[in-house]
């Protein structure tokens, strides 16, 4: 594998030193830097029919869920996305992963439906899950009422949302219900526990350098890494689950973990498509205003999107 040759150009310009690590920042702080730094790199805000806010009842309050609907739909009910956006689970909001939406929104064909999830470590786990579970609850049962068709509803979600986005599929699994009819796994978290060779090598310098940090921020002292529902890779069981699409980098601590959990839903049974982009790091979906061809990974993610929606 080679480093995208734009991106190795970035990274080889980066001072270390003159930044100041995740873990030193207070929660307020690092929210509000990385927000910045996202508005930086993200590409042009695409085109929709129209943006909305909505609320949806959660187990400690309102949940602030941003509404997109895509230009050109035809009559009738729309398939919908429900996405959780990434962050660590300590930061991110419904503003840095706006241009994500759009994009899956404009170019899947879909409503978006954007949650915004309570953050660690004032929330640690399951506080986000439970959100994003109630969250997509509330979508299921209001899906007429939003111009949504409950038997087109996918999830997704990337990096820390796609962990969520697993932990989701798991308990509506054994709730039965509501019906998803697939997820996008945009390089998930799935292990907690375990180290990888991709943590070994790319955990530091390739700007995913804080990952153990997020981890201890979101499970807490008492937290329990082996929960099947923080680290969907170690679920016993994971059949029975919607059709899924994978999505990793090639230099990425996260990519190891991803390709393991996309090969475990494959033996399971569940019908998964894996795509590793080999020359990108963690976060690139995210940076098309800085590596035009970071594009590619939200190429796939729409297509898999519409494919999904058209069975």
């Amino acid at each position: 594998m080679k480093l995208d040759p734009a991106l190795a150009e970035i990274l080889a310009g980066l001072d270390p030193s003159a930044e100041t690590p995740v873990e030193e920042m207070t929660p307020a702080h690092a929210r509000a830097v990385w927000k910045e730094e996202m508005a930086a790199v993200a590409g042009r805000p695409l085109p929709v029919k129209s943006v909305s806010a909505h609320e949806a009842p959660g187990p400690a309050g309102p949940l602030a869920i941003r509404f997109y609907e895509p230009d050109g739909a035809g009559a009738g009910p729309l398939p919908i996305l429900v996405y959780y956006h990434g962050g660590g689970w300590i930061r991110g909001d419904l503003d840095t992963h706006d241009d994500v939406c759009r994009y899956l929104c404009h170019y899947g064909g879909c409503l978006i439906a954007s949650v915004d999830y309570r953050l660690a470590p004032e929330h640690r786990f399951p506080a986000a899950l439970e959100d994003c579970d109630a969250a997509t609850r509330w979508v299921a049962e209001n899906a007429a009422e939003l111009g949504a068709d409950p038997e087109r509803m996918a999830i997704g979600g990337d990096s820390a949302g796609g962990n969520i986005a697993c932990g989701v599929t798991l308990k509506a699994r054994e709730r039965g219900g509501p019906a998803i009819c697939f997820q996008l796994l945009i390089y998930p978290a799935t292990d907690l526990a375990g180290e990888t060779e991709s943590k070994r090598l790319f955990s530091s310098g390739y700007l995913l350098n804080s990952m153990p940090f997020y981890v201890a921020s979101y499970l807490g002292p008492e937290g329990d890494a082996a929960d099947p529902l923080a680290s969907p890779l170690l679920a016993p069981d994971l059949s029975n689950l919607p059709p899924a699409f994978v999505l990793t980098a090639g230099f990425d601590p996260l990519r190891d973990e991803g390709e393991a959990y996309a090969g475990r839903l494959e033996a399971a049974g569940v019908p998964t498509s894996y795509r590793c982009h080999e020359g990108m790091i963690h976060g690139f979906v995210s940076i098309p205003g800085l590596i035009e061809s970071a594009e590619a990974g939200l190429a796939d993610s729409a297509a898999a999107l519409r494919a999904a929606f058209a069975r």
